[in-house]
C-alpha cells in the first residue's frame, strides 16, 4: 500500500517561553520538576518528542520512586495548613489559575499542538474548556454539603439526630493521559484540592510533560496553593508506580488504558480509586436514523483528534438495508477531513501520538481486511499520521471490533435486526460510551437501556466536554467512579456519620 506524503510546514520547536516561565528550566533548557512550591532539578533527564515529525523538542527531568516518596512525604505535613483555608478560598484560589491560563492562553495553545499534535481548533477547544471548567468550580462545593438524618423513624433511635459529612480523604494521587493533557489534568487536580485534601501529586504523561509544567506554574501562581502541590515526570512504571503503591497516597484518579487501570488496581491496595479506562463506543444506526446527519456526527466522533479519545466512536454498527446510503455519506463527510500538519488550519487529522501506535492501529486494519473487511476509504499511513479510514463488512471476530481503536479508523459492522445491534454493541468488554441514531422514540429507549455502558447519546456522538453529565468509569472494563461537575470530589472525598444523642 503506498505511503501518503505529508506537508511538514517546517522545523518543530517548542514556542518561546515568557520571563515569567524561566524558573521552571534550568539553565541549560531542561524543565525541571516542581514540589511543593519549588522549582527542582534532581540532574536525570529524558527526551520529549514531538509527534509531528517525531524529533525531541524538550527534556524534562526524569524522577526515581525516591524523589516521589520524599515528595509525599513532605506534602503530607502540609495538610493541616491546606484544611484551615475554606472551600469557597480554595475555590476562588483556582479560578486564579482559570486567569493565569487565560493569560497565557497561546502558549498553552501551543503546546498542546508541538507537544501533543493537537490541530490548532482541538488545542484552542481544550484551552477554553479548561477555562471555562475552573471558572465553575463554585458549583461543585454543592457535593461537599452536610446531610441531616433524623432518628425518629425508626424505633430505638428517637432521640437520635445523625450528620453526613464529606471529609478530605487522604493525599491524591492524579495521573493524566496525553489526548487530553490540560483539561484532564486540571479537572482531576482542582477537585482535590477543593475537596481539602492533603496536596496533590501529579504525574503528566511521559508524552506530554510540558503542559504538567504548565499547570504547576499555574497553581504556583493561584495564591499559595503551590504549597499543597507537586508534579513529578518520569516513567510510568517508575513514578506511576511509587506514587500508587505509597502508604500515604489514599486514593488514586487516573484516566489511561484498561492494562495501565488493571496495573494500579493490582499495587494500589485499600485506596480509594477513580479511573476512566478504556472505550470501545458503538454507534447504532437504526432504520429510521436521518442518515445525513448519523454520518457526519460518526466521522466526528470517529476523527477528532485522530480517534485518540476513550470516548471515541470506533464501530459503526448499521441495520444492513441502510448501510449502504450510509456509507455513502460517511465517505464524502471523511473526503473533507485533512489530514497532516496540525499546525496547518486546515488540518483536522493531526499525527498519532507516536510511530508505534500508528503500526498498532494499522495491524488492526490489516486483521480486518484479512478477516474479510472491504477497505471504502483511506488505509495509508506514513511515520506518525494514519490516513483516515472506512471499512465495510468488518467481521465482529476481528481487532476492529473488540480492541480499543485510537486510531482514525471507521469500521462498519452489518447486522439484520435491532436485537443483533444490542448484541454486537455489548460483546466487547468495554462498557464506557454509545451512540445510537434513529426516530423512534421507543426503540431508542429500548436499546439506550440495553447497552452495557455507562453514557448513552442519542442521535449525537459521545462527548464528555466540560463535563455538565457526569461521565467516566463505565461498566465492565472501562473501569468505575465518575467525573463531572459536582460529581468529581464524591471520588476524593469520604463520608463520615456523626450520630448525637439529645433528652
Amino acid at each position: 500500500m503506498q505511503a501518503i506524503t505529508i506537508n511538514i510546514l517546517g522545523p518543530v520547536t517548542l514556542p518561546d517561553f515568557p520571563r515569567e516561565f524561566h524558573d521552571t528550566m534550568t539553565k541549560f533548557g531542561v524543565f525541571r520538576a516542581f514540589i511543593a512550591g519549588s522549582w527542582i532539578d534532581f540532574g536525570n533527564y529524558m527526551p520529549v518528542k514531538s509527534p509531528i515529525n517525531g524529533e525531541v523538542i524538550a527534556q524534562v527531568n526524569k524522577l526515581g520512586a525516591e524523589h516521589v516518596n520524599s515528595a509525599i512525604e513532605r506534602l503530607h505535613y502540609s495538610w493541616p495548613s491546606l484544611k484551615a483555608i475554606p472551600a469557597h478560598k480554595r475555590a476562588d484560589m483556582l479560578i486564579k489559575v482559570a486567569d493565569f491560563i487565560q493569560e497565557y492562553r497561546q502558549l498553552f495553545r501551543d503546546v498542546l499542538i508541538i507537544e501533543g499534535g493537537k490541530p490548532i481548533s482541538e488545542a484552542e477547544g481544550e484551552v477554553d474548556s479548561t477555562i471555562t471548567r475552573l471558572r465553575m468550580i463554585h458549583q461543585d462545593l454543592g457535593r461537599l454539603l452536610n446531610v441531616g438524618i433524623p432518628g425518629e423513624y425508626g424505633a430505638g433511635t428517637e432521640n437520635k439526630y445523625a450528620v453526613v459529612v464529606r471529609e478530605p480523604i487522604g493525599v491524591v494521587a492524579a495521573i493524566a493521559p496525553f489526548n487530553y493533557p490540560l483539561f484532564t489534568s486540571m479537572v482531576k487536580i482542582a477537585t482535590a484540592l477543593l475537596a481539602g485534601d492533603p496536596p496533590v501529586i501529579f504525574k503528566p504523561s511521559s508524552y506530554t510533560p510540558i503542559t504538567g509544567v504548565l499547570i504547576a506554574k499555574a497553581i504556583e501562581y493561584a495564591g499559595g496553593l503551590g504549597n499543597y502541590f507537586a508534579m513529578v515526570t518520569g516513567p510510568g512504571a517508575t513514578v506511576g508506580d511509587a506514587m500508587v503503591t505509597h502508604p500515604l497516597v489514599r486514593a488514586v484518579t487516573l484516566t489511561g488504558s484498561t492494562e495501565t487501570g488493571l496495573r494500579v488496581m493490582r499495587m494500589a491496595g485499600l485506596k480509594k480509586l477513580q479511573l476512566e479506562l478504556g472505550g470501545k463506543a458503538p454507534a447504532i444506526v437504526l432504520e429510521d436514523a436521518d442518515l445525513r446527519d448519523a454520518a457526519k456526527k460518526i466521522v466526528m466522533g470517529s476523527l477528532r483528534l485522530s480517534g485518540q479519545r476513550c470516548d471515541a466512536i470506533s464501530r459503526v454498527i448499521a441495520i444492513d438495508n441502510i448501510a449502504d446510503e450510509l456509507i455513502e455519506y460517511i465517505v464524502k463527510e471523511v473526503s473533507e477531513w485533512v489530514v497532516g500538519d496540525p499546525r496547518d488550519p486546515k488540518v483536522r487529522v493531526g499525527p498519532l501520538i507516536d510511530s508505534n501506535a500508528v503500526e498498532r492501529v494499522h495491524s488492526m486494519v490489516d486483521d480486518t481486511l484479512i478477516k474479510g473487511g472491504k477497505l471504502i476509504y483511506g488505509g495509508r499511513y506514513w511515520l506518525t499520521y494514519h490516513e483516515p479510514t472506512v471499512i465495510d463488512n468488518v467481521s465482529r471476530k476481528s481487532r476492529l471490533a473488540l480492541e480499543e481503536t485510537f486510531g482514525p479508523i471507521i469500521p462498519i459492522i452489518r447486522v439484520k435486526s435491532v436485537d443483533e445491534a444490542i448484541e454486537t454493541a455489548n460483546e466487547v468488554i468495554y462498557g464506557l460510551d454509545a451512540a445510537v441514531f434513529g426516530r423512534d422514540v421507543g426503540t431508542l429507549w429500548r436499546v439506550a437501556r440495553s447497552l452495557e455502558v455507562g453514557e448513552v447519546t442519542i442521535n449525537d456522538f459521545p462527548r464528555h466536554g466540560l463535563g455538565l453529565f457526569p461521565f467516566g468509569g463505565g461498566v465492565k472494563d472501562s473501569g468505575f467512579g465518575r467525573e463531572g461537575v459536582g460529581f468529581s470530589v464524591e471520588d476524593v472525598t469520604e463520608l463520615k456519620t456523626i450520630v448525637i444523642t439529645y433528652g
